[in-house]
């Protein structure tokens, strides 16, 4: 039984990691990078590689939903109910927790210029993300 709650803990802490570092990102990669890929591909044409950047979020998803499908596999064939308990529990409270991060905001939007500069043209990329960082979304020059 204490092996039992240990166990649950530690893969609650697993899980919880799991969606920080790489279940957000390809979240935020949907809900941020697609959307603006697709705005800035719509306005300034040749000068962004939206279709780079869309690739981009397609391989992280499908990296991140194979190993988040192993590790669930993996608790659900070895682990007991409370394994899966707290497994499940940490990917589901961070996600509770961080749902309102989601979308195009000043912050997503200046991580988007800052991971995706080199998808697009150098100069359009800096006067987007001053643009940004001073609270102007209308991505417009």
């Amino acid at each position: 039984m204490i092996l039992d709650i240990i166990i649950a803990i530690a893969l609650f802490v697993v899980g919880a990691l799991l969606y920080t570092f790489g279940l957000m990102p390809v979240l935020l990669g949907f809900c941020t990078d697609v959307p603006l890929a697709r705005r800035l591909k719509a306005l300034y044409g040749g000068r962004v590689a939206a279709g780079a950047i869309l690739m981009k979020a397609v391989y992280r998803a499908v990296f991140w939903a194979v190993i988040l499908a192993a590790g669930t596999i993996a608790v659900i064939h070895w682990g007991g109910d409370y394994a899966l308990f707290g497994w499940l529990g940490g990917i589901v409270l961070t996600l509770a927790t961080t749902i309102g991060r989601l979308g195009v905001n000043r912050r997503n939007a200046a991580g988007f210029f800052v991971r995706c500069e080199k998808y697009m043209d150098r100069e359009l990329s800096k006067a987007l993300l001053e643009k940004v960082e001073q609270g102007d979304m209308s991505m417009k020059l």
